[in-house]
Protein backbone atom coordinates (compact mmCIF):
# COMPACT_ATOMS: atom_id res chain seq x y z
CA UNK A 1 0.00 0.00 0.00
CA UNK A 2 1.20 3.06 -1.01
CA UNK A 3 0.89 6.05 1.28
CA UNK A 4 -0.04 9.48 -0.84
CA UNK A 5 -0.22 12.58 1.05
CA UNK A 6 -2.69 15.75 -0.37
CA UNK A 7 -2.35 19.23 0.95
CA UNK A 8 -5.46 20.61 -1.68
CA UNK A 9 -9.22 19.42 -1.18
CA UNK A 10 -10.40 21.94 -3.91
CA UNK A 11 -13.02 20.91 -7.21
CA UNK A 12 -9.62 20.55 -9.21
CA UNK A 13 -7.52 18.37 -6.60
CA UNK A 14 -10.74 16.83 -5.62
CA UNK A 15 -11.57 15.75 -9.55
CA UNK A 16 -8.07 14.71 -10.62
CA UNK A 17 -6.98 12.40 -7.83
CA UNK A 18 -8.23 13.00 -4.24
CA UNK A 19 -11.39 11.19 -4.88
CA UNK A 20 -10.25 8.90 -7.72
CA UNK A 21 -10.79 5.21 -8.22
CA UNK A 22 -6.76 4.38 -7.02
CA UNK A 23 -5.97 0.72 -6.11
CA UNK A 24 -3.21 -0.12 -3.85
CA UNK A 25 -3.31 3.93 -2.42
CA UNK A 26 -3.85 5.02 1.21
CA UNK A 27 -4.60 8.96 0.49
CA UNK A 28 -3.81 11.12 4.01
CA UNK A 29 -4.24 14.93 4.36
CA UNK A 30 -0.32 16.29 4.78
CA UNK A 31 0.45 19.61 6.54
CA UNK A 32 2.02 22.44 4.39
CA UNK A 33 4.24 25.49 6.48
CA UNK A 34 3.26 27.82 3.56
CA UNK A 35 -0.97 27.70 4.63
CA UNK A 36 -0.83 29.94 7.05
CA UNK A 37 1.41 32.67 6.24
CA UNK A 38 -0.66 32.86 2.83
CA UNK A 39 -4.17 32.10 4.48
CA UNK A 40 -2.74 35.20 6.66
CA UNK A 41 -2.56 37.69 3.55
CA UNK A 42 -5.66 36.11 2.36
CA UNK A 43 -7.33 37.46 5.31
CA UNK A 44 -5.84 40.71 4.78
CA UNK A 45 -5.49 41.39 0.77
CA UNK A 46 -8.37 39.28 -0.05
CA UNK A 47 -6.01 37.01 -2.88
CA UNK A 48 -3.54 34.19 -2.42
CA UNK A 49 0.38 35.42 -3.24
CA UNK A 50 1.21 33.52 -6.13
CA UNK A 51 4.51 31.98 -5.32
CA UNK A 52 3.34 31.14 -0.75
CA UNK A 53 0.10 29.63 -2.81
CA UNK A 54 1.99 27.15 -4.68
CA UNK A 55 4.69 25.86 -2.89
CA UNK A 56 4.75 23.54 0.00
CA UNK A 57 7.14 22.19 2.90
CA UNK A 58 6.40 19.56 5.29
CA UNK A 59 3.77 17.13 5.57
CA UNK A 60 5.81 14.00 6.39
CA UNK A 61 5.36 10.29 7.51
CA UNK A 62 4.12 9.41 3.64
CA UNK A 63 5.68 7.82 1.15
CA UNK A 64 4.46 10.30 -1.67
CA UNK A 65 3.37 13.55 -2.37
CA UNK A 66 0.82 14.66 -4.90
CA UNK A 67 -0.16 18.49 -5.26
CA UNK A 68 -2.21 20.41 -8.09
CA UNK A 69 -0.19 23.05 -8.81
CA UNK A 70 1.85 23.05 -6.40
CA UNK A 71 6.04 22.47 -6.05
CA UNK A 72 7.63 21.35 -2.92
CA UNK A 73 10.82 22.56 -1.50
CA UNK A 74 11.08 19.50 0.93
CA UNK A 75 12.70 15.75 0.27
CA UNK A 76 9.57 13.59 0.19
CA UNK A 77 9.40 12.94 -3.67
CA UNK A 78 6.33 14.19 -4.94
CA UNK A 79 3.92 14.41 -8.28
CA UNK A 80 1.89 17.43 -9.21
CA UNK A 81 -0.92 17.50 -11.39
CA UNK A 82 -0.99 21.07 -13.19
CA UNK A 83 -3.21 22.75 -15.81
CA UNK A 84 -0.85 25.50 -17.95
CA UNK A 85 3.04 25.75 -16.72
CA UNK A 86 5.15 25.34 -13.99
CA UNK A 87 5.73 27.35 -11.79
CA UNK A 88 2.99 28.72 -11.50
CA UNK A 89 4.26 32.08 -10.74
CA UNK A 90 6.12 32.89 -14.31
CA UNK A 91 4.19 36.21 -14.98
CA UNK A 92 4.25 37.71 -11.73
CA UNK A 93 7.47 36.18 -10.02
CA UNK A 94 9.93 36.49 -12.39
CA UNK A 95 12.76 36.45 -10.19
CA UNK A 96 11.64 33.15 -8.74
CA UNK A 97 11.26 30.92 -12.26
CA UNK A 98 14.65 29.71 -12.04
CA UNK A 99 14.66 28.25 -8.56
CA UNK A 100 11.00 26.89 -9.32
CA UNK A 101 12.83 25.41 -12.57
CA UNK A 102 15.30 23.38 -10.43
CA UNK A 103 12.46 22.19 -7.85
CA UNK A 104 10.73 20.53 -11.05
CA UNK A 105 14.41 19.29 -11.97
CA UNK A 106 15.90 17.87 -8.93
CA UNK A 107 15.16 14.80 -7.36
CA UNK A 108 12.26 14.63 -5.32
CA UNK A 109 10.07 15.88 -7.81
CA UNK A 110 9.14 12.49 -9.32
CA UNK A 111 6.22 13.48 -12.27
CA UNK A 112 4.49 16.15 -13.97
CA UNK A 113 1.16 15.32 -14.74
CA UNK A 114 -0.19 17.75 -17.52
CA UNK A 115 -3.99 17.95 -17.26
CA UNK A 116 -4.13 17.89 -21.45
CA UNK A 117 -2.03 17.29 -23.90
CA UNK A 118 -2.37 21.39 -24.47
CA UNK A 119 -0.63 21.98 -21.15
CA UNK A 120 2.68 19.10 -21.68
CA UNK A 121 3.08 21.37 -24.68
CA UNK A 122 3.13 24.62 -22.72
CA UNK A 123 5.76 23.28 -19.93
CA UNK A 124 7.43 21.72 -22.92
CA UNK A 125 7.96 24.79 -25.27
CA UNK A 126 8.17 26.90 -22.04
CA UNK A 127 11.53 25.39 -21.48
CA UNK A 128 13.19 26.39 -24.57
CA UNK A 129 14.82 29.05 -22.71
CA UNK A 130 16.13 26.88 -20.11
CA UNK A 131 17.96 24.21 -22.09
CA UNK A 132 20.23 23.11 -18.86
CA UNK A 133 17.13 22.05 -17.02
CA UNK A 134 14.95 21.20 -20.03
CA UNK A 135 15.49 17.36 -20.33
CA UNK A 136 15.40 16.54 -16.86
CA UNK A 137 11.81 17.99 -16.13
CA UNK A 138 10.80 17.29 -19.50
CA UNK A 139 11.16 13.57 -19.39
CA UNK A 140 8.89 13.39 -16.14
CA UNK A 141 5.59 14.96 -17.73
CA UNK A 142 2.75 12.86 -18.51
CA UNK A 143 -0.55 13.54 -19.63
CA UNK A 144 -3.52 12.30 -17.63
CA UNK A 145 -7.23 13.52 -18.66
CA UNK A 146 -9.43 13.53 -15.33
CA UNK A 147 -12.08 10.89 -14.99
CA UNK A 148 -15.69 10.86 -15.09
CA UNK A 149 -18.32 9.25 -13.89
CA UNK A 150 -21.32 8.66 -16.31
CA UNK A 151 -24.18 10.07 -15.07
CA UNK A 152 -26.83 8.95 -17.68
CA UNK A 153 -27.67 6.12 -19.74
CA UNK A 154 -29.17 8.14 -22.96
CA UNK A 155 -29.21 10.98 -23.63
CA UNK A 156 -32.59 13.56 -22.25
CA UNK A 157 -35.93 12.57 -24.03
CA UNK A 158 -36.50 14.99 -27.18
CA UNK A 159 -39.10 17.39 -26.64
CA UNK A 160 -40.88 20.52 -28.93
CA UNK A 161 -38.79 22.90 -27.57
CA UNK A 162 -34.67 22.71 -27.48
CA UNK A 163 -33.18 23.07 -23.62
CA UNK A 164 -29.95 24.93 -23.75
CA UNK A 165 -27.88 25.02 -20.58
CA UNK A 166 -25.07 27.50 -19.67
CA UNK A 167 -22.85 27.35 -16.35
CA UNK A 168 -19.88 29.37 -14.79
CA UNK A 169 -19.91 32.42 -12.53
CA UNK A 170 -17.93 33.95 -15.09
CA UNK A 171 -20.95 34.58 -17.75
CA UNK A 172 -18.73 36.70 -20.31
CA UNK A 173 -15.70 34.93 -20.17
CA UNK A 174 -17.81 31.87 -21.19
CA UNK A 175 -19.20 33.76 -23.95
CA UNK A 176 -22.58 34.40 -21.86
CA UNK A 177 -22.66 37.46 -24.00
CA UNK A 178 -22.89 36.08 -27.15
CA UNK A 179 -25.36 33.33 -26.36
CA UNK A 180 -27.78 35.82 -25.41
CA UNK A 181 -27.65 37.93 -28.22
CA UNK A 182 -27.77 35.02 -30.85
CA UNK A 183 -30.83 33.51 -28.70
CA UNK A 184 -32.28 36.76 -28.32
CA UNK A 185 -32.82 37.15 -32.38
CA UNK A 186 -33.75 33.12 -33.05
CA UNK A 187 -36.69 33.49 -30.40
CA UNK A 188 -37.79 36.80 -31.90
CA UNK A 189 -37.99 34.66 -34.70
CA UNK A 190 -40.23 32.48 -32.76
CA UNK A 191 -37.41 29.57 -32.23
CA UNK A 192 -38.57 26.86 -30.01
CA UNK A 193 -35.57 27.28 -27.64
CA UNK A 194 -35.00 27.79 -23.61
CA UNK A 195 -31.90 28.80 -21.74
CA UNK A 196 -31.00 28.29 -18.42
CA UNK A 197 -28.09 30.31 -16.94
CA UNK A 198 -26.53 29.74 -13.88
CA UNK A 199 -23.82 32.35 -13.23
CA UNK A 200 -23.30 35.18 -10.80
CA UNK A 201 -22.56 37.26 -13.67
CA UNK A 202 -19.83 38.96 -12.78
CA UNK A 203 -18.15 40.94 -15.16
CA UNK A 204 -14.64 42.15 -15.87
CA UNK A 205 -13.15 39.33 -16.31
CA UNK A 206 -9.32 39.24 -17.81
CA UNK A 207 -10.95 37.76 -21.17
CA UNK A 208 -13.56 40.01 -22.26
CA UNK A 209 -13.25 42.87 -20.17
CA UNK A 210 -16.88 42.72 -20.06
CA UNK A 211 -18.56 46.21 -18.69
CA UNK A 212 -21.42 47.32 -16.44
CA UNK A 213 -23.07 48.20 -19.73
CA UNK A 214 -22.27 44.63 -21.10
CA UNK A 215 -24.29 43.47 -17.90
CA UNK A 216 -26.89 45.91 -18.42
CA UNK A 217 -27.60 44.47 -21.79
CA UNK A 218 -27.32 40.78 -20.49
CA UNK A 219 -30.39 41.79 -18.21
CA UNK A 220 -32.01 43.44 -20.89
CA UNK A 221 -32.61 40.07 -22.75
CA UNK A 222 -33.88 38.07 -20.01
CA UNK A 223 -35.83 40.34 -18.49
CA UNK A 224 -37.20 40.39 -22.12
CA UNK A 225 -37.84 36.71 -22.31
CA UNK A 226 -39.20 35.44 -19.13
CA UNK A 227 -40.70 32.12 -20.40
CA UNK A 228 -37.77 31.84 -22.55
CA UNK A 229 -34.77 32.56 -20.56
CA UNK A 230 -33.88 31.45 -16.56
CA UNK A 231 -31.39 32.80 -14.87
CA UNK A 232 -30.18 30.79 -11.70
CA UNK A 233 -27.21 33.08 -9.56
CA UNK A 234 -26.09 29.46 -8.10
CA UNK A 235 -26.81 26.09 -8.29
CA UNK A 236 -25.06 23.30 -5.86
CA UNK A 237 -22.86 20.62 -8.02
CA UNK A 238 -25.35 17.78 -7.91
CA UNK A 239 -27.72 20.41 -9.19
CA UNK A 240 -25.71 21.37 -12.15
CA UNK A 241 -25.17 18.03 -13.12
CA UNK A 242 -29.17 17.32 -13.02
CA UNK A 243 -29.60 20.31 -15.14
CA UNK A 244 -27.30 19.09 -17.88
CA UNK A 245 -29.45 15.90 -17.36
CA UNK A 246 -32.59 17.19 -17.99
CA UNK A 247 -31.09 19.57 -21.27
CA UNK A 248 -30.55 19.07 -24.59
CA UNK A 249 -27.68 21.34 -25.17
CA UNK A 250 -24.80 22.61 -23.12
CA UNK A 251 -22.69 25.59 -24.12
CA UNK A 252 -18.92 26.32 -23.56
CA UNK A 253 -18.70 28.76 -26.36
CA UNK A 254 -15.76 30.44 -23.99
CA UNK A 255 -13.15 32.93 -24.95
CA UNK A 256 -10.32 31.64 -22.64
CA UNK A 257 -10.37 28.38 -20.69
CA UNK A 258 -7.71 25.63 -19.17
CA UNK A 259 -9.40 22.66 -19.51
CA UNK A 260 -13.16 22.71 -19.06
CA UNK A 261 -14.52 20.20 -16.73
CA UNK A 262 -18.03 21.16 -17.42
CA UNK A 263 -17.58 19.54 -20.53
CA UNK A 264 -17.25 16.56 -19.29
CA UNK A 265 -20.05 16.64 -16.76
CA UNK A 266 -22.39 17.60 -19.68
CA UNK A 267 -20.55 14.77 -21.96
CA UNK A 268 -20.99 11.84 -19.11
CA UNK A 269 -24.90 13.88 -18.67
CA UNK A 270 -25.67 12.59 -22.19
CA UNK A 271 -26.04 16.19 -23.08
CA UNK A 272 -23.82 17.12 -26.30
CA UNK A 273 -21.84 20.56 -25.76
CA UNK A 274 -21.27 23.62 -27.64
CA UNK A 275 -17.67 24.72 -27.39
CA UNK A 276 -15.36 27.18 -28.92
CA UNK A 277 -11.42 25.48 -30.13
CA UNK A 278 -9.17 26.35 -27.88
CA UNK A 279 -6.94 25.22 -25.46
CA UNK A 280 -7.88 21.42 -24.32
CA UNK A 281 -11.66 22.06 -25.74
CA UNK A 282 -10.14 20.21 -28.77
CA UNK A 283 -9.21 17.05 -27.12
CA UNK A 284 -12.19 17.04 -25.06
CA UNK A 285 -15.08 17.64 -27.82
CA UNK A 286 -15.55 17.54 -31.77
CA UNK A 287 -18.13 17.82 -33.78
CA UNK A 288 -19.27 14.20 -33.85
CA UNK A 289 -20.00 14.51 -30.16
CA UNK A 290 -20.81 17.91 -30.33
CA UNK A 291 -20.69 21.13 -32.01
CA UNK A 292 -16.79 23.00 -32.21
CA UNK A 293 -16.96 26.79 -33.22
CA UNK A 294 -13.39 27.98 -34.76
CA UNK A 295 -12.04 31.09 -33.39
CA UNK A 296 -9.35 33.15 -33.94
CA UNK A 297 -6.21 31.48 -31.93
CA UNK A 298 -2.62 31.86 -31.25
CA UNK A 299 -0.10 29.41 -31.99
CA UNK A 300 -0.18 27.87 -28.30
CA UNK A 301 -4.04 27.57 -28.80
CA UNK A 302 -5.06 30.45 -26.65
CA UNK A 303 -7.89 33.33 -28.08
CA UNK A 304 -6.72 36.23 -29.94
CA UNK A 305 -7.79 38.86 -27.88
CA UNK A 306 -4.92 40.70 -26.53
CA UNK A 307 -6.37 44.36 -27.41
CA UNK A 308 -9.76 45.93 -28.35
CA UNK A 309 -9.98 45.44 -31.75
CA UNK A 310 -9.20 41.79 -31.64
CA UNK A 311 -11.87 41.19 -28.78
CA UNK A 312 -14.37 42.95 -31.20
CA UNK A 313 -13.47 40.31 -34.16
CA UNK A 314 -13.31 37.65 -31.43
CA UNK A 315 -17.01 38.28 -30.35
CA UNK A 316 -18.17 38.98 -33.53
CA UNK A 317 -17.38 35.47 -35.15
CA UNK A 318 -18.24 33.85 -32.15
CA UNK A 319 -21.79 35.31 -32.16
CA UNK A 320 -22.08 34.07 -35.49
CA UNK A 321 -20.65 30.52 -35.07
CA UNK A 322 -23.44 30.20 -32.29
CA UNK A 323 -26.10 31.61 -33.93
CA UNK A 324 -25.37 29.79 -37.14
CA UNK A 325 -24.92 26.11 -34.87
CA UNK A 326 -27.97 26.76 -33.13
CA UNK A 327 -29.86 27.13 -36.49
CA UNK A 328 -28.44 24.17 -37.63
CA UNK A 329 -29.87 22.25 -34.60
CA UNK A 330 -32.99 23.59 -35.07
CA UNK A 331 -33.31 22.62 -38.62
CA UNK A 332 -31.92 19.24 -37.67
CA UNK A 333 -33.34 18.50 -33.91
CA UNK A 334 -32.73 14.80 -34.13
CA UNK A 335 -28.81 15.26 -34.09
CA UNK A 336 -28.89 15.92 -30.45
CA UNK A 337 -29.47 12.47 -29.82
CA UNK A 338 -27.01 11.30 -32.09
CA UNK A 339 -24.43 13.68 -30.57
CA UNK A 340 -25.67 13.22 -27.21
CA UNK A 341 -24.97 9.01 -27.31
CA UNK A 342 -21.80 10.11 -29.06
CA UNK A 343 -20.87 11.82 -25.74
CA UNK A 344 -21.75 9.27 -23.74
CA UNK A 345 -19.18 7.06 -25.37
CA UNK A 346 -16.71 9.12 -25.51
CA UNK A 347 -16.59 9.42 -21.57
CA UNK A 348 -16.79 5.75 -21.27
CA UNK A 349 -14.01 5.08 -23.51
CA UNK A 350 -11.87 8.05 -22.45
CA UNK A 351 -12.75 9.21 -18.79
CA UNK A 352 -13.29 6.07 -17.18
CA UNK A 353 -12.42 6.33 -13.40
CA UNK A 354 -11.39 2.55 -12.93
CA UNK A 355 -8.44 3.14 -15.85
CA UNK A 356 -7.72 6.27 -14.49
CA UNK A 357 -7.00 5.20 -10.99
CA UNK A 358 -5.14 2.04 -12.50
CA UNK A 359 -3.00 4.88 -14.31
CA UNK A 360 -2.61 7.24 -11.60
CA UNK A 361 -1.62 4.23 -9.39
CA UNK A 362 0.90 3.49 -12.36
CA UNK A 363 2.06 6.41 -12.04
CA UNK A 364 2.83 6.47 -8.02
CA UNK A 365 4.45 3.21 -8.68
CA UNK A 366 6.77 4.80 -11.29
CA UNK A 367 7.53 7.69 -9.39
CA UNK A 368 8.74 5.48 -6.17
CA UNK A 369 10.89 3.07 -8.32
Amino acid sequence: MIRVGYTQRHYAAARNFVEAQTPGVELVRAGNVFRYPDYALFKAFGHVDPLLGNLHWGGGGVDLLHFFNTMSLGRTPWVTTFETILPRWTETRGWAVRPGLRLLAGKPCRRLIALSQCAADFQRGFLADTPDMAEAIRAKVTVLHPPQRLLADAPAAAEATIRLAIVGADFFRKGGREVLRAVDRLLAEGAPLHLTIVSTMAIGDYATHATAEDLAEARRVIAKWPGAIERIARLSNDAVLDLFRRSHVALLPTWAETYGYSVLEAQAAGCPVLTTDIRALTEINDDAAGWVIAVPKLANGNGVIGTAAERAVFAELLEAGIEAKLRAILTDPGVIAAKGAASLARIRAQHDPAAHGERLAEIYREALT
